[in-house]
């Protein structure tokens, strides 16, 4: 009985010209289901779509008659053409191979899901097809960053007071007197973000989307000023004559923190920019002061169960600290909220703060109760968790090398990222450690510190606010961590 087949053909938009086209592919797919003894009884095409998604009609239509048994066997042309990634590629291959279906490369041979060693091999060619990919991506960023360098726009959404000509910028006079009039106001007067858009909006200033009656990404939008807006053009560096490309993805290594930057036309001089930045930042204390409550411990309590943030409530009968795993929304789409319990406000907050009296209050007595031994007592701890942290690392890679696993790229880097940071403060923790000068230098720096906070803060404790209260914890904790029997550890700095 001759088996039945299935091709699956796909070109993405910027393929469509190549020498692997849909017509291309289906010809010598035709050609090799012969030669492999398989009757075509489906085609299923996907042209104008990504390999790195798995959202494709045809794909998609593919799997459910798999699924019903219409096939035995899928070919495609290479292995990029069913998926980008090699964790796609394995997603789907495994699900077409519990489907029954297996699938055939005609430009690899090794690429057999039916035998053993064409399992093997799909490993190493969907890394290489994934890494092909990655390595167009990166030449093509390289080239739109050199040119950015050279002063050539790279495309988007244009800022507010700005236009294009000939792929560089040039100030939009109109909306340029806007922006400098938004600067203006918040220099000179420190209005708010929000007390501008209500201005802007009350003098009947369009914005420019309402100006020009067309909408932003094919979405309607509002002809009112946003607080959100106007904040992002008091923060946007491209009004000082600084254009800044790569601010959406941070990761890459050109520039500082894989932002490129080229001169452009200003609009406001570098001074008033600057001006208006601190402006910003004096608000964001003025609005902190006036937050309904300001939690003392915020943002230091983790929770050693599920490892998320506690948040402080206020409420008629209870005033603590919660687990976000217990009381968040977005907690109850988990199979369990966290069981964590809550701490009490009134006895943790007290704890910390008899610290924070007792050391301010007499410095030197906190600091020869400390004993000198400290240091060499970490020095082993260290060492192990070096071990510990490098053993990790490399079963990661391992698991993510593995064929049959199930790590994916993006997961892969994430947690190599982590684990390269622990790395990296181990060691140099580890170097200070073995270092008796460092050591001495270390608690010096200590002990400066700590009278320092004594000499700015010790007459201010007793009349102190919550917002002061909260600037000490923070000085004062590294960490609280809430165990799931309710036991508290504290880190301290101080």
């Amino acid at each position: 009985m001759t088996s039945r087949a299935a091709t699956y053909t796909r070109v993405s938009t910027e393929e469509q010209l190549t020498n692997h086209s849909l017509e291309t592919q289906a010809t010598k797919l035709a050609a090799f289901a012969d030669q492999q003894g398989l009757t075509v009884v489906r085609q299923y095409v996907d042209g104008g779509h990504s390999g790195a998604k798995r959202d494709r009609p045809a794909l998609a239509q593919l799997l459910a008659d798999a699924g019903a048994g219409l096939f035995d066997t899928m070919l495609i042309y290479r292995l990029d053409r069913l998926a980008r990634s090699t964790h796609l590629a394995y997603s789907l291959i495994q699900e077409l191979l519990d489907a029954g279906v297996g699938v055939k490369s005609f430009s690899e041979p090794q690429i057999d899901s039916t035998t053993p060693m064409g399992k093997v091999s799909l490993g190493v060619t969907a890394i290489f097809a994934e890494l092909e990919r990655d390595t167009f991506m990166q030449r093509s960023r390289d080239g739109t960053r050199k040119a950015v360098e050279k002063g050539v726009y790279s495309g988007g959404i244009t800022a507010y007071g700005y236009t294009t000509q000939d792929k560089r910028l040039v100030v939009h006079d109109e909306e340029a007197e806007v922006v400098r009039m938004i600067f203006g106001w918040c220099v000179e007067r420190s209005w708010s973000n929000i007390r501008i858009a209500e201005e802007l909006s009350r003098l009947n200033i369009p914005t420019r989307y309402r100006r020009d009656g067309r909408g932003l990404r094919g979405q309607a939008t509002s002809a009112h000023w946003r607080p959100g807006a106007i904040l992002r053009i008091l923060k946007n560096t491209t009004y000082k004559g600084e254009y800044r490309y790569g601010k959406r993805n941070t990761k890459g290594p050109s520039g500082q923190n894989g932002i490129t930057t080229a001169p452009c036309p200003a609009i406001v001089t570098p001074e008033v920019w600057e001006a208006a930045q601190s402006t910003l930042s004096r608000n964001r204390l003025t609005a902190l002061k006036n937050a309904k409550h300001i939690y003392m411990l915020k943002s230091l309590i983790r929770c050693g169960t599920c490892g998320r943030t506690y948040c402080g409530t206020k409420g008629s009968t209870w005033e603590g600290y919660a687990c976000l795993g217990r009381t968040s929304r977005s907690s109850t789409a988990r199979a369990e909220k966290c069981r964590s319990p809550g701490l009490s406000m009134r006895d943790i907050e007290a704890h910390v703060w008899d610290r924070i009296v007792t050391v301010l209050g007499d410095p030197a007595a906190h600091l020869a109760a400390q004993p000198l031994t400290l240091i060499p007592a970490e020095l082993p701890h260290v060492e192990g968790a070096l071990v510990d942290a490098r053993r990790s690392r490399s079963r990661l890679t391992d698991l993510y090398l593995d064929p049959s696993g199930a790590l994916d790229k993006a997961e892969y880097l994430s947690r190599l990222s982590v684990l390269d940071g622990q790395l990296a403060t181990l060691g140099a923790r580890l170097t200070e450690l073995r270092d008796a000068d460092a050591q001495v230098q270390a608690r010096a720096r200590h002990e400066a510190h700590v009278h320092a906070l004594s000499g700015q803060y010790r007459g201010a404790l007793d009349g102190a606010d919550d917002t002061l209260r909260q600037r000490l914890a923070h000085e004062f904790v590294e960490r609280i961590v809430v165990q799931g029997d309710g036991s508290v550890d504290v880190a301290w700095k101080v």
